[in-house]
């Protein structure tokens, strides 16, 4: 029997549909014609009109002469995807294996983190970190990064959005011992973009996927990998569409299962319409959300847990704050109130 469609995967069915709807979400008070909609993706006319058809039907899209956004239909929909999230409806068979008590649990070592993770982070799996701007998602995955190389353990980095120098400096800048940085292996995929000679031994373009997966075989052929990070899902979207960007994230999640290790996917959580984000959610055994706000005392950030399988986890927001040595730490007026 075939199984019913999700909503977020008939949104995405098509790289073209999610091309359309991210046009909209970008500009939610366009109106064009099919003619000019195709002129601004550099698409066949006949084949947007397609797509075009079916997001009327779901009423995203309204047509009179013109196609514009349906912002209305648009919010019931993202609010239904968000309901699905939360109550645990998106569950695929390729996770249930991730559930069960036999998992390694380890400490992450931030209080803010395992103030959320009372059981502690699983150790074998792929978590997606949905942050905005400035939360300080760069931060936390120099942490997790610096823990392991200081312990002698293979990290592979794949970087699609920075220098390989950049982020030593950075993962640097939290260790205590410069020579652990030695196992820190990175898949470049961001020198060539910008037209610069890598001196890594792995130096791949971002639009060949196959590449990149076979680059991160052969380092783990050699080595036993503790961590994998992707940086970012973001980069990769816009570079091969979402629905080879999402293939390629179920690659992950099968390599980081294989190695018996954590992978970490960095995605703007705010950068795509939430379906695209929701398709990313189903793929992975964890999604851990920072975000950063405006308040009258400044900038507030904070985090949750959105989904953790095989462990314990709270939804709720947490305030938290970053050090000027750039390191996670629970806000003054939490430590405050624990201490007391």
């Amino acid at each position: 029997m075939k199984r019913s469609m999700k909503l977020f995967e008939r949104l995405l069915d098509t790289d073209l549909k999610a091309d359309i709807l991210t046009l909209f979400h970008n500009d939610p008070n366009m109106s064009n014609t099919a003619d000019e909609l195709a002129r601004k993706i550099g698409r066949n006319t006949v084949d947007v009109q397609r797509e075009l058809d079916d997001l009327s039907e779901l009423g995203i899209l309204k047509k009179v002469e013109v196609y514009s956004f349906g912002l209305d239909r648009d919010r019931e929909i993202q609010d239904a995807i968000s309901k699905q999230l939360a109550l645990g409806e998106i569950v695929e068979n390729t996770q249930l294996s991730m559930t069960g008590t036999g998992l390694p649990r380890v400490r992450t070592g931030l209080e803010v983190l395992d103030r959320v993770l009372p059981d502690g982070l699983s150790a074998i799996g792929t978590i997606l970190l949905l942050s905005d701007p400035g939360a300080g998602e760069e931060s936390l995955i120099a942490h997790f990064v610096s823990r392991q190389v200081q312990a002698g353990k293979p990290v592979v980095y794949i970087t699609l959005d920075n220098f390989p120098a950049n982020i030593r400096q950075i993962v640097q800048s939290q260790m205590t011992n410069e020579n652990g940085l030695s196992s820190l292996i990175f898949v470049d995929c961001y020198s060539k973009t910008v037209g610069v000679e890598s001196d890594e031994s792995h130096v791949e373009d971002p639009e060949n996927l196959s590449a990149i997966s076979i680059a991160i075989s052969d380092i783990m052929s050699k080595k036993t990998i503790s961590l994998i990070v992707l940086d970012s899902f973001n980069t990769l979207i816009r570079r091969r569409g979402v629905r080879s960007a999402i293939e390629f994230l179920r690659v992950m999640v099968a390599r980081a299962r294989q190695a018996k290790c954590l992978s970490l996917v960095t995605m703007n959580r705010k950068a795509f319409h939430p379906a695209m984000v929701a398709s990313g959610q189903d793929v992975v055994d964890g999604v851990i959300e920072l975000k950063i706000e405006e308040s009258s005392d400044g900038i507030a950030r904070s985090l949750r847990i959105l989904k953790m399988i095989g462990t314990r986890h709270l939804t709720t927001w947490t305030p938290y704050d970053i050090s000027d040595e750039g390191r996670f730490v629970l806000t003054k007026r939490i430590a405050g109130t624990q201490d007391g």
